[in-house]
């Protein structure tokens, strides 16, 4: 993830949440994380447009991406 990370700086915001850390039971009870790593691909209007439950391959992250850049 850090590397595609790295890639998209500038275009795509990545943010990591810490489900241990209780300051972050909004986004817990919002997005209702049940895993890690689980990832959520949110586009410019808030919505949810990809989701990732465990690892996932930098080739299918790149191809989300660029499909919300797009």
């Amino acid at each position: 993830m850090r590397g595609v990370q790295q890639e998209y700086a500038g275009r795509i915001d990545v943010t990591r949440v810490n489900i241990l850390n209780g300051e972050n039971a909004a986004l817990l009870k919002e997005f209702a994380f049940g895993a890690t790593p689980e990832f959520y691909l949110v586009d410019q209007n808030g919505e949810i447009v990809g989701f990732w439950n465990g690892p996932v391959e930098a080739d299918e992250l790149r191809a989300a991406f660029d499909r919300v850049l797009n």
